[in-house]
């Protein structure tokens, strides 16, 4: 890029060459260009053809990519985490965000490809991003929405950021095509394989925010979502400058007329003509879309054509992206239930975070399949077409969610609770004392316990009968221990007195894997005691000989202290799906079971299901982005490619319609499910690109036109787009 500020900028007048030989938006000698060829090497020859206004568009690209994967990375955990909200409603607003962030991208390619033009529509966008980042920083603050928080703040946030990156999602791309010579596609491939590596450069964010979120504390919180939220905005701030310093380098394409409106216009008027020709019983020509010919001209009709059978091509695709957005959706859910990693001094890794694998493998396979997967299929005769690649990606994308699937069928197995057979029951002892204990009972024996927990001894069901000595008057328990049940008897002492307390251990609310472990506290001394972690907001009140329940004692897996009132303290390790049982002994000091050993699937399991929807993801999105502007007309690239975002906008309302209207039994069966959805639309995909017959050979099979032809841009309106031609 920096070999590119050798060339001259093009005027920023929006003035368009008038000569054959000033086709290319670009102007350069031949002198100039024969010695950049000379001087540049292998990949870097096409690279050094970009013109300098690419560098700014790239800045801008990378920031605003950085600020809306930063952004997104956080938002299921902070739906779940900050607003409370259950996992299906979770899904549900991610999706909801999603769908019209694409929605949005049709409003912004329909402006862009009106006489504003595509410059003023990305920086009003870009502000209108700006503010909803600084809205969502500003109302996660505690206290800011209320308390509890309430999610006004965030919907109003929510809604400008979608609405400012919909409207520039289209733009950017297009934008960037138009300082290129149209007729390189050798460089406007290598355009389309770098905007999408910068895209994935700028995703990079996923790690960062995530690890702003979780391991910086703020406003008295464990969890900093203002600084997380704050860190997108001001990259997006940044967007706006770099795409504005570029201004007097880019060369302007300003339609002269609305595209958007002009079609709709004619569409309309094609169809009124038509039933009108219908009801005269007057037969119809080639097109019912020619009717309109007459007040729009042929080349726009023709044109119209094209986007009509873009249009049925890009049918099927929309249930690629209702997979593939579920990374930030279902399967960062999924991450939240294994067990994570640590990462040294900065903490544990965390289940947002997994999202950044996508980014990573997508920088490393991106120049793989272009210097070894696609050449080596080309040695190998095999016409690669961009509507083959598709496929294949769609192909991936559903494997990778079913090995997801299998993934869950792991985790879902990978619970394992204390519990006992039927017709028997366990029990163990927590002594809080310093010395000693001796138990005598029919069923279990004599034993001593020492001070600590002990693990569970199996014992028939019915009724216990225990004695208890350790120097003093022995103290009786009698208890009905019921089937299957788990117990724990405590023993303390209050003024010399030793005390049996009996309670039974309920672990069976909690045999889901889960991102949170659960404490229950036993307060062994004769007066009220409070348990409090660091970070964090936990707090336990325990009265005098008693114990509270898991179901109050939840907290998200960490590093913790956790101090009672009687001042004593204690680190932990709290891991997610894990049960602990602590116990305040005489001597002010806290002893700690893990009843449960929690998540015990790593989330590396994840790789795998990572990278084959990367690799299924370039095989996919970035074709299909080079494909839409490629087979686009010249006065519709904004609009093709705000059509080809808004396929993923209709994937997100799949994803909607499905969890609302089937209750799935478990997730694994989830994944299944949108992974055969997925494979019976491969099929009709499969049919219409089959038919579908690129520009390049349509310009091979139709004459040249003359002035009174109606041909247009290489081909006739009547023209068929589809044939049985091989895609």
């Amino acid at each position: 890029l920096q070999r590119a500020a050798m060339y001259e900028p093009v005027p920023a007048d929006g003035s368009v060459p008038s000569t054959p030989e000033a086709s290319t938006h670009v102007q350069r000698s031949h002198d100039e260009e024969g010695r950049q060829d000379m001087c540049c090497k292998g990949r870097f020859k096409t690279l050094a053809k970009m013109p300098t206004s690419i560098a700014f568009i790239s800045g801008n690209e990378f920031c605003e990519r950085f600020s809306y994967y930063g952004f997104r990375a956080i938002l299921v955990i902070y739906f779940s985490r900050f607003l409370s909200w259950d996992d299906n409603q979770s899904n549900i607003m991610f999706n909801l965000f999603n769908m019209f962030n694409y929605l949005m991208s049709a409003f912004g390619g329909a402006l862009a490809d009106s006489p504003i033009g595509k410059y003023p529509i990305i920086v009003w966008f870009s502000v209108i991003y700006a503010a909803g980042n600084i809205v969502m920083a500003f109302t996660a603050i505690p206290g800011v929405t209320g308390t509890p928080p309430e999610s006004w703040g965030c919907i109003i946030g929510l809604m400008l950021v979608a609405l400012g990156t919909g409207g520039i999602k289209p733009c950017v791309s297009a934008f960037g095509g138009d300082q290129l010579d149209q007729s390189d596609k050798k460089l406007m491939r290598t355009y389309f394989a770098l905007y999408y590596f910068i895209i994935n450069a700028g995703s990079i964010s996923m790690l960062i925010t995530p690890m702003l979120r979780a391991r910086v504390a703020c406003f008295g919180q464990s969890e900093c979502y203002p600084l997380a939220f704050g860190l997108p905005a001001v990259l997006m701030v940044i967007a706006i400058l770099l795409f504005v310093a570029g201004r007097p380098r880019y060369h302007m394409v300003k339609p002269t007329r609305n595209v958007v409106v002009d079609t709709f216009k004619a569409v309309y008027l094609a169809i009124k003509l038509r039933y009108l020709r219908w009801r005269a019983g007057t037969e119809g020509g080639p097109s019912w879309l020619d009717y309109a010919a007459k007040d729009y001209g042929h080349e726009f009709v023709a044109d119209i054509k094209v986007l009509k059978r873009l249009l049925i091509v890009f049918l099927p695709t929309p249930l690629f992206w209702t997979l593939y957005d579920q990374q930030g959706s279902r399967w960062t859910l999924q991450a939240e239930k294994m067990k994570m990693f640590g990462m040294g001094a900065i903490g544990d890794f965390q289940p947002d975070m997994m999202q950044a694998a996508n980014t990573v493998l997508v920088l490393m396979m991106i120049p793989f399949f272009q210097r070894v997967v696609y050449p080596a299929v080309a040695a190998c005769g095999i016409n690669f077409t961009p509507l083959r690649r598709m496929t294949v990606g769609m192909v991936l994308c559903g494997v990778a969610f079913v090995v997801s699937g299998f993934v869950q069928l792991m985790i879902d197995d990978g619970v394992h609770m204390p519990g006992a057979a039927p017709g028997l029951s366990q029990i163990r002892f927590a002594n809080t004392l310093t010395v000693p204990v001796n138990v005598t009972s029919s069923m279990i024996g004599a034993l001593t316990v020492p001070q600590g927990i002990s693990s569970y001894t199996t014992v028939s069901s019915g009724l216990i009968n225990c004695t208890f000595t350790f120097g003093g008057a022995p103290v009786s328990l009698s208890q009905t221990a019921a089937s299957t049940a788990l117990y724990t008897v405590y023993l303390a002492q209050v003024a010399g007195v030793l005390q049996a307390v009996w309670s039974p251990d309920v672990f069976s609310s909690f045999a889901e894997p889960s991102n949170k472990g659960r404490l229950q506290f036993f307060n062994s001394l004769n007066e009220t005691v409070a348990l409090t972690s660091s970070p964090g907001d936990l707090s336990l009140t325990a009265g005098a000989l008693s114990v509270t329940s898991f179901s109050d004692g939840e907290i998200l897996s960490g590093d913790y202290t956790f101090r009672a009132s009687s001042g004593a303290a204690i680190d932990m390790h709290v891991v997610g799906g894990a049960l602990y049982t602590l116990a305040l002994d005489e001597n002010n000091r806290i002893q700690v079971a893990q009843d449960v050993a929690g998540n015990q699937v790593s989330v590396l399991w994840q790789l795998p299901q990572y990278a084959i929807v990367s690799a299924g993801e370039i095989l996919f999105s970035i074709t299909g982005l080079e494909f839409s502007y490629n087979e686009a007309p010249e006065s519709m690239k904004a609009v093709m490619q705000a059509v080809w975002l808004m396929t993923t906008a209709f994937g997100s309302v799949i994803v909607i319609l499905v969890a609302e209207s089937i209750e799935f039994s478990s997730q694994a069966t989830a994944f299944f499910v949108f992974a055969a959805m997925l494979g019976a639309v491969i099929f009709l995909f499969v049919l219409l690109a089959h038919r579908y017959v690129y520009f390049e050979q349509r310009k091979k099979i139709v004459p040249a036109p003359d002035d009174n032809s109606p041909l247009v841009s290489g081909f006739r309106p009547d023209q068929p787009l589809f044939s049985e031609a091989t895609a």
